[in-house]
């Protein structure tokens, strides 16, 4: 049976690493792109910016863009690869950096030995900026929850799930514990524990209750394997959450403003181009996963990557354009984190965001391309 998810997709993507190690350079893995494609659209070829700007991006040296999820075909990742393909970074004069392989990009992107990465939520970074990660949050792409707890059939109701065991992976998001309590279920009851595999295979083994879920990924995987199953989100129960934040080394952006948001002016640009020609991204990001030797399930890439751009298409923030964040779409989170006990000390949004970056790069709703 073809099961993809996102951590045998990593899995095997650090296997190949490993086998490859002496091809690492620094930490760093720059992604090799099949040659004598053609770019969609093609680039002019020569930078797109004025001297000043140019030699601004360029001073910053080498942008690193540590993937969380390897090769996977999520908002936030998928873009980032066909930003770099498509010669949008080069055409801002930046030379980007693609880490597929690493076991953990936040501690990377946190030293400064990477520079920006995602988070799965505004609570998921602030929780990584409690515990002590030098970055900070400068585009949320969706102003909803992509997480989901699933159940087997028989689970009717979240109630039912007071006494079960309910599985998560590393930690219980805290939209989901809301979720539950806003459902009625008896939290003390549970028997939360860690399940590391990702494999949604084991709730139709029973071993599990219930079990934390990306929206854009499991579900995916069991329908295609034509399994029954019950999907609970966040939205249904009336509780806010964000989905795909993008974090970035906070001294590295006290230094180089121009150049982060020259990464991100190049990211939401390819973002536009793959939401027109989502097939055509995944081929790009197969490539790139081909030209490593790692696996890659288009067919559920492409399912994924269509479901997680509805989803910023139908939550980007109302009169904003797609990434702007703001502190207000963060505190219903911040406060979610304050109820809980998994941080002593919930950071300050202030401090926690920069909110100011990816909005300057838009003329209300459309990007400026290729800048100032």
């Amino acid at each position: 049976m073809n099961r993809v998810s996102r951590a045998t997709r990593y899995a095997a993507t650090l296997t190949a690493a490993l086998a490859a190690a002496a091809s690492l350079t620094a930490g760093r893995v720059a992604v090799a792109y099949a040659q004598g494609q053609p770019r969609h659209p093609p680039s002019t070829g020569s930078p797109l910016v004025g001297r000043r700007s140019c030699a601004a991006d360029r001073s910053a040296g080498t942008v690193t863009f540590v993937s969380p999820f390897g090769y996977d075909a999520s908002v936030g990742i998928a873009d980032v690869f066909a930003a770099q393909h498509l010669g949008y970074f080069a055409d801002l004069c930046l030379h980007v950096d693609i880490v597929a392989t690493s076991p953990d990009p936040y501690a990377l992107v946190s030293s400064g030995a990477a520079t920006v990465t995602n988070e799965g939520s505004a609570a998921d970074a602030l929780v990584a900026i409690a515990g002590g990660s030098h970055f900070v949050g400068i585009a949320t792409f969706g102003d909803t929850s992509d997480y989901a707890l699933l159940t087997g059939e028989r689970i009717r109701n979240l109630r039912e799930l007071d006494g079960k065991v309910v599985a998560y992976h590393t930690v219980m998001p805290v939209v989901l514990t809301e979720m539950l309590r806003k459902a009625g279920v008896d939290i003390a009851t549970l028997h939360e524990v860690n399940d590391t595999s990702y494999d949604p295979d084991l709730l139709e083994q029973g071993k599990f209750a219930a079990l934390q879920a990306y929206q854009s990924n499991e579900p995916i995987t069991l329908r295609e394997q034509h399994l029954a199953f019950r999907e609970y989100t966040p939205a249904q129960f009336g509780v806010p959450g964000t989905f795909n934040v993008e974090v970035v080394n906070m001294t590295f952006l006290h230094r180089h403003p121009a150049a982060v948001a020259a990464f991100m002016r190049a990211d939401l640009h390819a973002l536009t181009f793959c939401s027109a020609h989502a097939a055509t991204c995944v081929h790009i990001e197969q490539q790139s996963a081909s030209a490593s030797g790692i696996a890659y399930d288009a067919t559920h890439s492409l399912a994924e990557w269509r479901f997680e751009d509805a989803l910023v298409l139908h939550h980007a923030l109302p009169g904003k354009g797609i990434g702007v964040e703001t502190t207000q779409e963060w505190a219903p989170e911040q406060a979610a984190l304050r109820r809980s006990d998994l941080v002593a000390r919930v950071p300050s949004l202030v401090h926690a965001e920069n909110t100011a970056l990816v909005a300057s790069l838009y003329r209300g709703h459309t990007l400026v391309w290729p800048g100032p």
